[in-house]
């Protein structure tokens, strides 16, 4: 960000907004269909295994076999009887992971044909120009998915004009790349992805996830076969425990950085994100800032018990039922 200058608009991105933009996007519903009909015994035999125990154990319940909740299980035990156990939980551990990426990334997910010129010009309003001393009304995207439909729309459809600012400042591993490109024309989206990205990676054998020991690997970056070709990126998965991820300073570093931004922000937009009630520790961090909240935007039945609890958690904000493509389309464009 220039120097001295403020965001007056943060959008906060949710898994919502990435499934309303990409219709390839799995949903939670579709991974946790997917994780219990997995077959891949070579790559996930002990994942396969222990999600088929627990499904037969609990006989198909909803209430555990969800995939937020069997993330849970599986990242939040301590407690072990044995170390054949805990060697177990750790390879649990990995091969979920490494299935959530793999699952996600399968198709290589993209923004939908009919959206990307809108879309566009969404992120071309909270964008500015590189070699520009001032922006107008800037505005900062912040989001909790750690997918790539951005960074592909605008790396891929628009390759010469933009390039993604992730305002942490993130290691590369070979100095000549990226090549000699000149920036000073480009036009700047910064965005601040509070829960990682899949195309962050820590350096192989780092036992903590520090700003220092993470690289950012594009798609096209040699690196990415050179050393990371079988690792597992930088992101915090759907579970309701995320205390192992933050032993590091990477995302103390991110969330410092974004209540920085949020405290000097004039308004505020939730786009695709509900709080949910399993993520109690970001509702707690948004209520200081409810008095900005203008918008949270989710996509539910019109009698869903998630938009009263939202009307009586930020009673001063409007709370809109809308798909988040089409809330941005008639209210975000041509501002």
């Amino acid at each position: 960000m220039l120097k001295g200058v403020k965001y007056n608009k943060i959008f906060i991105l949710g898994a919502g907004f990435s499934k309303s933009v990409s219709t390839n996007n799995p949903t939670l519903s579709d991974l946790t269909n997917a994780l219990i009909l997995e077959k891949d015994k070579h790559l996930y035999y002990d994942l396969i295994q222990f999600v088929s125990s627990l499904n037969e154990l609990s006989n198909g319940s909803e209430e555990i076999m969800e995939i937020e909740k069997i993330a849970t299980v599986i990242l939040s035990k301590r407690l072990f009887y044995n170390n054949e156990e805990k060697l177990l939980y750790d390879k649990l551990r990995h091969q979920l992971l490494d299935w959530i990426y793999n699952k996600i990334e399968e198709n290589s997910p993209k923004v939908d044909d009919d959206k990307k010129e809108l879309l566009t010009r969404f992120l071309d309003q909270a964008s500015f120009l590189n070699n520009s001393e001032t922006h107008a009304s800037p505005s900062l995207m912040m989001t909790f998915n750690y997918d790539l439909l951005l960074e592909r729309l605008l790396f891929e459809f628009q390759q010469e004009d933009w390039t993604i600012d992730y305002i942490i400042r993130l290691n590369n591993y070979l100095n000549s790349y990226p090549s000699n490109i000149d920036l000073s024309t480009k036009k700047v989206l910064e965005y601040l992805k509070l829960h990682g990205s899949f195309n962050w990676f820590a350096v192989p054998g780092a036992q903590k996830i520090d700003l220092s020991n993470v690289y950012l690997v594009s798609e096209n970056d040699p690196s990415r076969n050179l050393i990371h070709q079988s690792d597992i990126p930088v992101y915090i998965p759907m579970a309701f425990s995320k205390m192992q991820f933050l032993s590091g300073s990477l995302y103390n570093v991110i969330w410092n950085i974004a209540q920085s931004y949020l405290e000097e922000a004039s308004e505020i937009y939730f786009i695709g994100y509900g709080f949910p009630q399993t993520d109690i520790d970001n509702l707690i961090f948004f209520l200081k800032f409810k008095s900005k909240i203008k918008d949270i935007v989710i996509y539910e039945p019109p009698e869903s018990e998630k938009l009263k609890r939202l009307n009586k958690l930020f009673p001063d904000s409007n709370i809109i039922n809308q798909d988040a493509f089409q809330y941005i389309v008639e209210n975000h464009l041509g501002e």
